[in-house]
């Protein structure tokens, strides 16, 4: 007599009968990365913020409102980039048809990106154009691409809301990737001319050639940070249009324009102390040369400790001045050097 042994039935799958979900990695989790390290530069953004206001209070009205229009603006972007991330990954993480088709504020990302990239390179436009009235059409130049990079950016939104799925999108990402090309162009043709400017501003003296120096440094810099960002987001625009890579590249680079434009005008402090004091005209970096202490009154010039033995060791004078009428570094005589360090030797 032989014994079968049956085993127990499989129980049926729970999730089988459940709606299969796309991969995800190349379009929403590219934009969760990206959120991601946006968010980190977002919160730089807001200490350069806090230490701009905090050691420049002596600056134009007009500079701080650019600085709290461009904030304003870095917020809007950072919540846009926050709800789409809770809207597709939270709100309707099984909801496979809520992933094919745009939500408001993934809409609305191209047109704020191009107002904030706009607002930051129009800041770098008027310092080339006030330091080098030679390089004037370059800036020109500069602005047309501007004002074209904004347009392509509307356009894009307008066919955002018009094409309601993402798979339409992908036929109109060009838009995207021709504004983002714009952005380049502008920033390159910016970032040049700032460096010839300063590059020719040099006067053989070693204290102002090594502030030149710095100058040049931050330049390239900074605009190498937004160009690289840039031109991987108009890559994969052109490359992989159904992806949301490009997007996830944006929102980063967006940021970086901000950190940018707050790292210039921080940094006139760091600048004005390797040339032993500047002047509180115009620079390349800002309206103001440097931080104007409490001690000093508006507009006086910023006196390092090491003025008298640097002036006793060398002939050449420790103050500079950039002057943005003409675009050159100039060194004053050494009797105002004399008059300047009797004058603010009671401020130190």
């Amino acid at each position: 007599m032989s014994t079968s042994t049956t085993s127990p039935p499989t129980p049926p799958d729970p999730f089988a009968l459940l709606p299969k979900l796309p991969a995800l990695d190349n379009t929403f989790g590219a934009v969760l990365l990206g959120t991601f390290l946006g968010l980190i530069l977002y919160g730089l953004t807001l200490h350069q913020s806090y230490r701009y206001f905090r050691l420049y209070p002596a600056d134009s009205r007009i500079l701080k409102s650019l600085v709290a229009v461009v904030i304003l603006l870095e917020t809007v972007t950072s919540i846009f980039s926050m709800h789409v991330c809770y809207y597709y990954l939270t709100s309707n993480y099984f909801n496979p048809t809520a992933l094919l088709h745009g939500i408001w504020s993934i809409n609305l990302f191209p047109i704020a990106s191009g107002v904030v990239m706009v607002t930051t390179q129009s800041f770098f436009a008027r310092r080339v154009w006030l330091v080098g009235p030679h390089y004037r059409p370059v800036v020109v130049l500069a602005g047309v691409l501007c004002i074209a990079e904004l347009g392509f950016f509307f356009a894009a939104t307008s066919e955002a809301f018009i094409i309601p799925t993402f798979e339409g999108f992908r036929k109109v990402t060009w838009l995207v990737s021709t504004g983002s090309t714009m952005a380049v162009t502008a920033d390159v043709l910016l970032t040049i001319a700032l460096i010839i400017v300063l590059h020719r501003s040099r006067t053989g003296l070693r204290r102002t050639d090594s502030m030149i120096d710095v100058m040049i440094t931050y330049s390239v810099n900074t605009g190498l940070l937004t160009g690289i960002f840039n031109l991987l987001s108009l890559l994969f625009a052109f490359i992989r249009p159904g992806d949301l890579i490009y997007i996830g590249f944006g929102i980063p680079g967006v940021k970086l324009y901000a950190t940018t434009l707050l790292a210039a005008l921080n940094s006139r402090q760091s600048i004005a102390s390797r040339g032993f004091g500047i002047s509180c005209d115009t620079s390349p970096f800002g309206f103001a040369g440097s931080a104007v202490p409490p001690s000093t009154t508006l507009g006086s010039r910023v006196h390092a400790p090491q003025l008298r033995a640097a002036r006793a060791a060398e002939d050449s004078t420790s103050v500079i001045e950039l002057k943005a009428s003409s675009g050159l570094v100039q060194a004053p005589s050494a009797d105002r050097a004399s008059t300047y360090g009797a004058s603010t030797e009671n401020a130190v």
